[in-house]
């Protein structure tokens, strides 16, 4: 059927072959065509060869008919092939007609000039509203963030009025009874530095700004006047903890910047090393410059670690391995 429909001619051929050779399998069966039962011969030769034959010949005689109307009536036979193939049609339009086919060419081209114009501005019309939908969220977000800032500023000004008005009252006195007293003063300092930190991450106003500073210089004053004081109560709060082991300890110097401990155990370097090696950071964050190790009090002879640190007026941010960041 597929041959009559392309080649009306060949197929005609092809139908009688399919319609002869099964009508001639029900007198002789012809298995080795697969023709050998005679149902099957007969649905072949009714189904398959006489449609395709029929087929075959109406389409000759149609298209006959249609060469016959192309010759003697070219208006009635393009009409008539319009409605049946619209390609072949433009073909012969194009031949036949080469007026019509121009104004029909004319017309195809707006047509298509319309519907790209149709999909260009139904194209861009998305593009407009996927930037304005985009545009809306980036608003979105950038109002989300600046409230989310103005809140953060807001909390930062609050905690600012806090720390000025409680700076003044904080006394050394409060920090100095022993080892653990003197940490908890050295996490305070800690807590204030990371503070004034905290204010230069934020997008501060003039004024915000202003009482950052007025917070700095209250903790400067604050630093300059603990640090000294828990420096100086270091040595005897050490040696308390040192009475047990038959050792001592205490502090010397302008702004007791050294830190002495004796005990018999430092007759060793190894031992030495492990308790600088166990407190350094310690001792850094109170800012000694030095720590002495001695086997005896009066040893002239004795081990020591120069220790850089910052000034008491720095304000620092420590970190791990007791390196630290002055913050300005």
């Amino acid at each position: 059927m597929i041959v009559a429909g392309t080649a009306p001619q060949i197929g005609v051929w092809v139908g009688l072959m399919f319609l002869v050779v099964p009508l001639v399998a029900l007198f002789k069966p012809l298995p080795q065509l697969y023709l050998g039962h005679r149902g099957f011969s007969s649905s072949v030769a009714v189904f398959v060869g006489m449609m395709t034959t029929l087929a075959s010949v109406g389409l000759n005689a149609d298209n006959k008919k249609m060469a016959e109307l192309r010759a003697t009536d070219p208006t009635a036979y393009l009409a008539a092939l319009e409605a049946r193939d619209k390609t072949k049609w433009l073909a012969e339009l194009a031949e036949l007609a080469p007026e019509r086919f121009a104004a029909e060419s004319a017309k195809a081209a707006e047509a298509e000039a319309a519907r790209k114009a149709e999909s260009d501005a139904a194209e861009a019309a998305r593009i407009a509203e996927q930037e304005r939908v985009a545009a809306k969220k980036q608003a979105e977000a950038e109002a989300a963030h600046q409230a989310d800032q103005e809140a953060k500023i807001a909390a930062y000004i609050e905690q600012l009025d806090r720390e000025i008005a409680s700076l003044p009252g904080v006394s050394p006195a409060n920090y100095t009874s022993d080892v653990q007293s003197i940490n908890i003063g050295l996490v305070l300092l800690g807590t204030w530095a990371l503070i004034y930190e905290e204010g230069g991450k934020l997008p501060l106003t003039d004024e915000a700004r202003a009482k950052r500073e007025q917070f700095r210089r209250l903790l400067v004053e604050k630093q300059v006047q603990l640090l000294p004081a828990l420096r100086d109560a270091y040595g005897p709060a050490m040696r308390q903890q040192l009475w047990e082991a038959d050792g001592s300890a205490r502090t010397i110097g302008a702004g007791y910047r050294t830190v002495e401990f004796v005990s018999a155990a430092f007759a060793r370097n190894a031992n030495i090393k492990q308790i600088h090696t166990d407190i350094r950071e310690n001792l850094m964050m109170l800012r000694f410059t030095r720590a002495q190790y001695k086997w005896i009090k009066h040893a002239s002879d004795f081990s020591y670690y120069d220790m850089e640190v910052p000034k008491d007026s720095d304000i620092v941010k420590w970190e791990s391995g007791a390196h630290w960041r002055v913050l300005e």
